[in-house]
């Protein structure tokens, strides 16, 4: 009897073992040098602009566009090593923009900051497909495979990275916005070359996300009519979950930024994120998942005295903000007895407490400008009294928050 309970003890064990080990060798490849093609796009200011092309490790034989990685380096001229800094960017953006902004930003405060393409993004988008159409989609198989390629084309600019002269060894970070900010956690725990980093509207548990966010509606469909519930997704995206990875081994050398009323990203699944990382600083903004645009230059600011303090210069200590001053927009149906419904932008003027939950906006619509006086029982509900230029009313506002 003890033979057989030591027997089957050992294939447990050996089982967990082997499913730990295939998890890890999941992202591992052998060294070797990156074959880059190095394009010199022009020069801004003190910077100098830079294309770099790559192949994939992972091919997709069925979409050549997507087996070359692209990425926009900004490489300061100056006559020292520099820390270097990668930039994902989010869903479906056609052009990084923002990320390409915040990476002549970076540069210009000594940074060498490169933007990477993700793949099935922009110049790696198959012909016939939008931007980034084919990196979520109601294929498990396909997202795992496609988050392991976003994760290894990143570590390889990273390779690429740390062999140019200009780079200091070991001071390399990681900006992530919302879907890069949730590769850039994986990232965070499966590449140890990695020293700090900021996520901004990012968050863990991937198939929390997918089953809750608003933009995934049509891929939860799909998957429940292929009989793939929440549970199965869970144990599918295992190997490719920041939380398998993070085990709270980077505390203060990462910081979080996430929106307060964000429903793309649920709070719970920013918070589980935050543990995971060690329960490092995290900044809450009053928006939604996509407020934070708008007080961009302010945002920015924080990102680099942040990566200045952890990568470039220790004595520079970073104070986190209690606010950016950013505008908390509501927009949906307003209906209130004195003025029917109708289609409302409201902006808080005045909170009750840090939550929000209760408060004075100002709103505006086709029909008129009120002042509405409320609470929020429910995330995308608000109701109260309307005070405008008729007698005061009840309202009700079904909304999200930008």
């Amino acid at each position: 009897m003890r033979a057989i309970c030591f027997a089957l003890c050992w294939v447990l064990w050996a089982g967990r073992a082997l499913a730990q080990v295939s998890v890890e060798e999941w992202f591992r490849y052998p060294p070797q040098p990156v074959q880059a093609e190095v394009l010199r796009l022009g020069a801004a200011g003190d910077n100098t602009h830079l294309l770099v092309k790559f192949p994939s490790l992972v091919k997709t034989p069925d979409h050549p566009q997507n087996q070359m990685v692209y990425a926009e380096v900004f490489l300061p001229n100056r006559h020292q090593r520099m820390p270097a800094v990668v930039i994902l960017h989010s869903w479906g953006v056609q052009k990084p923009d923002i990320e390409v902004s915040l990476a002549r930003s970076l540069a210009r405060r000594g940074f060498v900051a490169a933007v990477m393409t993700l793949p099935y993004h922009i110049q790696r988008t198959p012909s016939g497909y939008l931007s980034g159409e084919l990196m979520i989609v109601p294929d498990a198989t396909q997202m795992r495979d496609t988050m392991r390629q976003a994760v290894l084309d990143t570590m390889r600019l990273m390779d690429w990275l740390q062999s140019q002269p200009q780079v200091a060894s070991g001071k390399v970070g990681i900006v992530g916005i919302s879907l890069g900010a949730i590769i850039g956690a994986l990232v965070l725990g499966v590449e140890t070359r990695l020293q700090s980093g900021v996520l901004v509207l990012g968050g863990a548990n991937l198939a929390h996300v997918l089953w809750r966010s608003p933009l995934t509606m049509n891929i939860r469909s799909e998957l429940r009519s292929k009989g793939i519930g929440y549970e199965r997704l869970r144990e599918e995206m295992v190997s490719v979950e920041p939380l398998t990875f993070l085990h709270g081994q980077y505390g203060e050398r990462v910081l979080m930024v996430n929106g307060r009323y964000d429903l793309v990203i649920p709070r719970e699944d920013a918070l589980a994120l935050r543990r995971a990382l060690g329960e490092g600083p995290i900044l809450w903004l009053n928006t939604g998942h996509y407020g934070p645009a708008l007080v961009r230059s302010a945002l920015f600011g924080v990102v680099e005295r942040f990566l200045v303090s952890h990568l470039q210069d220790a004595a520079q200590p970073f104070i986190l903000p209690t606010t950016l001053h950013e505008p908390t927009l509501r927009i949906g149906l307003l209906y209130s007895g004195a003025w029917g419904a109708r289609v409302s932008a409201a902006v808080d003027v005045w909170r009750w407490e840090r939550e929000g939950r209760a408060g004075v906006a100002l709103q505006a619509s086709p029909r008129n400008v009120s002042v509405l006086v409320g609470l929020r029982p429910l995330s995308p509900l608000h109701v109260g009294i309307e005070l405008s230029s008729r007698a005061p009313s009840g309202y009700v506002l079904f909304h999200f928050v930008l």
